[in-house]
């Protein structure tokens, strides 16, 4: 059923995923919560992590449902072959935008606090060479690559927001609990937006080599991601203030600059960081050009996904440079998030697990493929 290089532990796919939703979000999350939340902007991030796991348990449910089957294939059964085709297609079209605009922040961030002369187009093209290469080598190859950079990228970070702790002041957490119900509603899109990846459990699902066991480790990554975008929220806010989080475009990494360190064996903590920083786009940009191979294939009727890793380089390349610049990139995202994100993550996986259940209670089942 599965060649060497495609098969992964349910551990490894809850690692893929964790990191691939915490280098979604982590750039603008702290900013974005101060505008709409304050200082209660944790309060967000819980109510949104909760319809997270909630979401992860459907996507569980429905991968177990349906063991080392394909994601075309499920949808095939249950929604016949034509609904899957176009929605295959919608997704497909949904990770090439997200992945392109996802790089283009990444290639920005990069050039202006790292690589302040090199053009903007090298930047995102050696990151998505490099992406074609992970893309290449299989589902098992980033699922260890994943296992590996957990700690590298993690354990290091900890260690700079520890050292951030220098400037900060606790009143900056202060007033508590002012948020009402009507904004909490009005910015579960922000926290959606920073889950995104999460829906790639779909596509990876089929290589899980004990589907049955998939519970707990996603449902563990995702309470993860929760504390670390409220660790990472507070951690703004206390050296920042509301307010002038409220200006930052990337308070995370304005964040660690602020760090002083007189002595310290590496003389810029920026290029540390940004070390760090790179690790984490790579994390984020392969998984979804993977997804994006395997669906491609599907959709074509390949064997072999790896065909196609070079060929989609240049799809995202052009939508990473499509906008002009950082803002209407952003603007972009926003749209992608606000109404073709909610559709992929949400109302198609509900309506397919509502069926799912219904045949199962019914004593059908799907029409056989």
């Amino acid at each position: 059923m599965f060649r060497d290089n495609e098969k992964i532990s349910a551990t490894q796919i809850a690692l893929i995923l964790t990191l691939t939703m915490i280098g979604t979000g982590i750039l603008t999350l702290p900013q974005s919560l101060a505008k709409e939340a304050g200082a209660d902007g944790w309060i967000i991030i819980v109510v949104g992590g909760v319809l997270g796991i909630a979401l992860a348990n459907i996507y569980g449910y429905i991968v177990k449902s349906h063991p080392h089957t394909k994601y075309m294939d499920i949808l095939s059964m249950h929604l016949s072959k034509y609904v899957a085709y176009v929605i295959v297609v919608m997704t497909i079209i949904y990770l090439l935008i997200l992945n392109g605009f996802i790089i283009r922040i990444f290639g920005e961030a990069i050039k202006m606090f790292l690589l302040f002369k090199t053009p903007i187009e090298l930047i995102i093209f050696s990151m998505l060479l490099v992406s074609v290469f992970l893309v290449r080598k299989g589902i098992e190859t980033l699922g260890r690559f994943a296992e590996i950079m957990i700690p590298i990228i993690f354990i290091p970070s900890l260690l700079l927001f520890m050292l951030a702790l220098q400037n900060a002041e606790m009143k900056n957490l202060l007033p508590v609990f002012q948020v009402s119900i009507k904004e909490i509603v009005k910015a579960i899109p922000i926290v959606l937006f920073s889950f995104l990846g999460f829906e790639l459990l779909f596509i990876f699902g089929f290589f899980v080599n004990k589907p049955k066991e998939i519970s707990e480790p996603i449902n563990y990554a995702m309470i993860f991601v929760i504390l670390a975008y409220i660790f990472l929220n507070s951690m703004t806010l206390l050296n920042f203030g509301v307010k002038q989080t409220q200006h930052l475009i990337w308070p995370t990494l304005s964040l660690f600059k602020t760090i002083e360190i007189p002595g310290l064996f590496i003389e810029n903590v920026e290029a540390l960081v940004m070390s760090i920083w790179v690790l984490i786009a790579f994390t984020t940009i392969a998984p979804l050009h993977l997804a994006t191979s395997y669906l491609m294939a599907d959709i074509v009727g390949m064997k072999d996904n790896k065909l196609l890793a070079l060929p989609i380089l240049p799809i995202i390349y052009l939508i990473a440079m499509f906008s002009e610049n950082i803002a209407e990139t952003y603007a972009h995202l926003d749209k992608i998030t606000n109404f073709l994100a909610p559709t992929i993550v949400m109302i198609i996986p509900c309506i397919l697990a509502l069926v799912i259940y219904a045949r199962r209670r019914s004593g059908r089942e799907g029409n056989k493929i």
